[in-house]
């Protein structure tokens, strides 16, 4: 057994800074070294396909970011057609009933990412219908006449007239609830800004809201008078209660809700009205043949009275 100098073991050594810096930065990368391997050890264990890749720096992004398009630029408005054909036929359907969705659905969905790829594709819909029908219509009119041809001008007529409803009533409305609209105090201000429509969203809503008559314009082709004076109350009564149910938190803030209100409802009803009664109806004419005896005086022939 060797002999141990305990007055060396008992003295205090001095060591240099730079022998202490090497030896700490030893012991810590020893320690994560261990850890690292330990580490793929158990993951190449449990999975036998690992591989293991090299991390990489990530560069840094050097992308400028996405300018706002101008107004006038077809890039503006492509968002407004990124739609899918589900997202489309339930708008659609929520034009109709709108139970089918959340009670939330105008806020969230159409609000919060309007569309104009639906309205416009409703929109020649409802043109090419009504034209269609109503010259059917027109057929069904003149088939006691014996001669019919086909109207062409019906064409342009529907697609003025539901051009000029779909763009014009919704600008309309937009501007009354913007100009209208009362906040409830000073804090509610931006509330009153995130309920009120916008003037896309508005676009988006009126033509979903034409969706219904495409196939009431189908059955207006039946010529009886009743039936289709009920197709317009039930066509017009339903899309304007839609278009009130969507609107109604931002028509309650407006100073005059039972006009605006009263307004919807009447458009809708002339809308519908002046469909079936300039392409589809026809007034019931009675012809009545009256024989009228016209007395045509006669002259008698003159009587000579010289005689011979």
């Amino acid at each position: 057994m060797s002999n141990v100098n305990t007055g060396e073991l008992l003295n205090f050594q001095d060591y240099s800074p730079e022998h202490n810096e090497r030896s700490a930065r030893i012991d810590v990368e020893a320690v994560h070294t261990n850890q690292y391997n330990n580490t793929m050890s158990n993951q190449s264990y449990n999975n036998p396909n690992y591989n293991f890749d090299e991390p990489k720096v990530a560069e840094e992004s050097m992308e400028t970011p996405k300018s706002n398009h101008n107004f006038w630029t077809i890039e503006y408005y492509q968002k407004y057609f990124d739609v899918y054909t589900n997202e489309v036929v339930e708008r659609i359907i929520s034009s109709v009933l709108p139970q089918k969705v959340s009670r939330n659905y105008f806020d969230e969905r159409i609000k919060g990412k309007p569309d104009l790829y639906g309205p416009i594709w409703i929109s020649f819909t409802l043109i090419f219908t009504i034209a269609v029908s109503g010259n059917i219509a027109n057929y069904l009119h003149s088939q006691n006449a014996g001669h019919w041809r086909y109207d062409f001008h019906l064409v342009s007529y529907a697609a003025t007239a539901i051009m000029c409803y779909v763009w014009i009533v919704p600008l309309a409305l937009w501007a009354a609830l913007k100009w209208t609209s009362v906040p409830d105090g000073q804090d509610d201000i931006d509330a009153q800004v995130s309920s009120s429509p916008t003037m896309i969203s508005l676009f988006c809503l009126y033509g979903y809201s034409l969706s219904i008559y495409i196939p009431v314009a189908i059955f207006w082709t039946i010529q009886v008078g009743w039936l289709q004076w009920l197709l317009v109350l039930m066509a017009a009564s339903v899309s304007g209660a839609v278009l009130i149910f969507w609107l109604l938190p931002a028509l309650r803030k407006s100073k005059y809700f039972l006009i605006l209100v009263g307004s919807i409802l009447a458009c809708h009803f002339l809308l519908a009205a002046g469909f079936m009664l300039y392409f589809f109806h026809k007034p019931a004419t009675i012809d009545i043949l009256t024989t009228t005896t016209v007395r045509v005086p006669t002259l008698a022939p003159a009587v000579s009275s010289v005689k011979p």
